[in-house]
């Protein structure tokens, strides 16, 4: 088997302390992980004050508050990105972020110089967003929770039209899927897009998971397959590696006792640790 890429996903879980950002990255090159992913994203971009938290965000931030509100918190500024990229090619591990807007992504790709991105499950049917990515050329890595195949392939006919069609052609649901059955667009698909099996819930139960899942998205769309987990532990993204999983995406903490959105499905640096060692036994 060939290597598998984990990318540990700090995610949030900084809290927006950019001195707690520093830690998480160190605690995954002390993993010896391949990558450290952070979220990038305008918190007024996304959230009304009218909006709720999730009910997995206030039981797990133990706070109750809107969602503009919680990602206001949760927000890292540039400066801090160009601090933390910066301190990553210093210890030589990847960094990684996933856009939630037009102008992180174009923040990411034209001041960080990422090549590399990752389309989130939240955006996968946000088909504009979506474009934008696959414009920039980058390679894409494109989680999948809760989609259908066929938004799925949706999905990759608009990333197949971004990578291979002009930008002043005309867009249309009739364009994208031309792109995706084009000579051109699967070559384009095939050499810059991971797709990744994904459970939406945090923490995700094992009777939830189906890593079957994982071989109906080989079988259907012929793309490098890997997985992102919300479960918790280390077994489910050991098993997925055993079924084929090219990139791994885990979220981890310094810390289980802190507060956040995220830290009930995220590792410590020790199972960190353990999934990379156990990973690269496997491979």
């Amino acid at each position: 088997m060939k290597h598998t890429y984990i990318i540990a996903e700090a995610g949030v879980n900084h809290n927006g302390s950019e001195e707690l950002a520093f830690k998480l990255v160190d605690a995954a090159y002390n993993s010896g992980v391949d990558a450290v992913k952070f979220q990038t994203f305008k918190a007024s971009k996304l959230a009304t004050s009218y909006a709720k938290q999730a009910g997995y965000q206030e039981k797990n931030t133990g706070k109750t508050e809107s969602q503009l509100e919680m990602l206001s918190r949760l927000e890292l500024s540039y400066d801090s990105h160009h601090k933390l990229i910066g301190y990553c090619k210093k210890l030589k591990i990847d960094f990684l972020s996933t856009a939630f807007d037009s102008e992180s992504l174009s923040f990411l790709v034209n001041d960080l110089g990422l090549t590399r991105l990752k389309i989130p499950s939240g955006d996968i049917t946000n088909a504009p967003l979506v474009l934008e990515h696959a414009r920039t050329g980058c390679d894409l890595i494109v989680s999948t929770g809760m989609a259908t195949l066929s938004e799925i392939e949706t999905v990759l006919g608009v990333i197949a039209f971004g990578y291979t069609v002009d930008k002043e052609s005309k867009v249309s649901i009739e364009a994208f899927q031309a792109a995706y059955y084009s000579e051109r667009g699967q070559k384009a698909l095939k050499e810059k897009v991971t797709v990744l099996h994904c459970t939406t819930e945090y923490p995700a139960p094992m009777e939830d998971i189906n890593l079957e899942a994982m071989k109906t998205l080989a079988a259907s769309f012929k793309l490098e397959i890997g997985y992102s987990d919300h479960s918790k532990g280390i077994t489910v993204p050991i098993a997925a590696v055993a079924h084929g999983a090219s990139i791994i995406e885990k979220h981890f903490t310094d810390s289980k006792q802190r507060k956040g959105p995220d830290i009930i499905c995220s590792m410590d640096p020790k199972e960190l640790f353990f999934l990379k060692k156990m990973v690269f036994q496997l491979v």
